[in-house]
């Protein structure tokens, strides 16, 4: 019997070191991969997230102003002197949006992902601009060669034709332009609802989502930091005090040294996520205050969306119906958190039968109704700063909430995986010690 134990002691050693070997490996694989997790819960890594999602916040409210000062330009007629400052506003509101998507490819040079998204928004907001231009040449004709006052900033100049319609089929032929204006702008308006705001709303989603994130990834890597050195210590010790009643020997100097290592990881790897307990319980009102965020940019969405439906129903539309069914949609006209309707929706029912009424200047009473010094656009304004302010609000909390989140220390788990290959070396110098003693 003795000798039968002796026999398989030194194959036990060498299964113990493997077993130790694997846990080792393990160790060193955690301390390097959650270097990252523990930095992203940092005030740096959080206020770069919050910054974006700003960024995304302004690129979308920019695309959705665009899009009702385009509509609005086709509330009136070629010649109507408002025009002008119609068209002012729309130029003006794409520029605007033409310059948010210039400095957020220039923030995002290191990020391909929100360079692709911010591509993306790019290459719609030129075909969508492609189709309004086409509205609006078509809606002005094509006498002035792009060069009346008519002429939009954000449009390619067009060039003039020879000859026209004629004074006889001009009737005929400005009602078959308005026609194709409408359609084209009801398109345009459609295309941006669907794709273009779609496409921002994405960029803002993918912004907030690394951000809440960055505590999701963090949870598995606190455990696995914690568990792993301690399931390696403990493999440690059992180790020893196996091998110290398997040989009757004193304890194994090149044990010991792993097993004070092991301690000096597990250390090193709990000093890198100290800040946790504070972070984990402050994300909380992070995360509530960015939903409010987004929640309040939806109903900002839904009511610029509202505005240009009320536009392109009123204008020139192929379809009143179609685009008085989305305003409806929209629940624009209900109250909402006990708060009255924003929206002064008595007028609208005037407004949206304004074109079928027989009633003198109804049209244009209506027209001067829903711009911005009337009643409706007047409240649609006053809607309009209410939902801003909600927005800046938000921003606020949501940046009183970052601030309060603990900076993240200096992560050691690069330190604390060459602790651990010290520990490798104490494991390989004490067995092999008694795995030579048994030779």
């Amino acid at each position: 019997m003795p000798n039968r134990t002796v026999r398989s002691t030194p194959a036990l050693i060498v299964l113990h070191g493997v077993g130790l070997g694997l846990a080792l490996l393990v160790t060193a694989v955690v301390a390097v991969r959650s270097s990252a997790p523990a930095g992203n819960l940092g005030e740096r890594a959080v206020g770069v997230a919050m910054a974006t999602s700003t960024t995304a916040r302004e690129i979308y409210q920019g695309l959705a102003d665009a899009d009702v000062a385009a509509s609005a330009v086709f509330l009136l007629p070629p010649d109507e002197t408002r025009r002008s400052a119609l068209r002012t506003d729309y130029d003006t509101a794409v520029r605007r949006v033409e310059r948010q998507l210039t400095d957020a490819t220039g923030e995002a040079v290191n990020d391909p992902d929100r360079l692709n998204r911010l591509a993306a928004i790019g290459s719609r907001l030129t075909v969508y601009r492609g189709v309004v231009c086409a509205a609006l040449a078509t809606a002005g004709g094509d006498a002035t060669g792009g060069a009346g006052p008519d002429t939009s900033a954000a449009c390619p100049a067009t060039p003039a034709t020879a000859g026209g319609p004629g004074p006889a089929g001009a009737a005929r032929s400005a009602a078959a332009r308005a026609v194709l204006a409408s359609a084209y702008a009801r398109e345009a308006s459609h295309y941006m609802s669907t794709e273009l705001l779609t496409e921002a709303q994405r960029l803002w989603d993918d912004d907030t989502r690394r951000l809440l994130h960055a505590r999701a990834d963090a949870r598995p890597w606190v455990a696995a930091s914690v568990l792993t050195p301690l399931a390696l210590l403990g493999a440690l010790v059992a180790t020893q005090l196996w091998l110290r009643r398997r040989t009757r020997r004193r304890l194994n100097a090149g044990l010991l040294l792993a097993s004070g290592a092991a301690v000096a990881a597990l250390a090193m790897l709990v000093a890198s996520w100290w800040h946790w307990p504070a972070a984990d319980g402050r994300f909380d009102d992070l995360e509530s205050a960015i939903a409010a965020q987004s929640t309040s940019q939806q109903r900002l969405g839904d009511l610029l969306a509202g505005r240009a439906d009320l536009y392109l129903g009123l204008g020139a539309s192929v379809d009143p119906a179609g685009h008085r069914a989305d305003f409806d949609a929209r629940k624009l006209c209900s109250p909402t958190s006990g708060r009255a309707a924003p929206i002064d929706c008595a007028a609208l029912e005037d407004v949206w039968s304004a074109r079928q009424s027989r009633t003198p200047d109804a049209f244009r009473d209506a027209v001067d109704t829903v711009l911005r010094d009337g009643p409706v656009g007047r409240s649609f304004e006053a809607a309009k700063i209410d939902l801003e302010d909600a927005l800046r609000a938000d921003a606020a909390r949501a940046d009183a909430a970052r601030e309060r989140l603990p900076a993240a220390p200096r992560p050691l788990g690069g330190a604390a995986a060459w602790v651990v290959l010290l520990a490798g070396g104490g494991v390989v110098a004490g067995l092999r010690q008694r795995y030579l003693e048994y030779q």
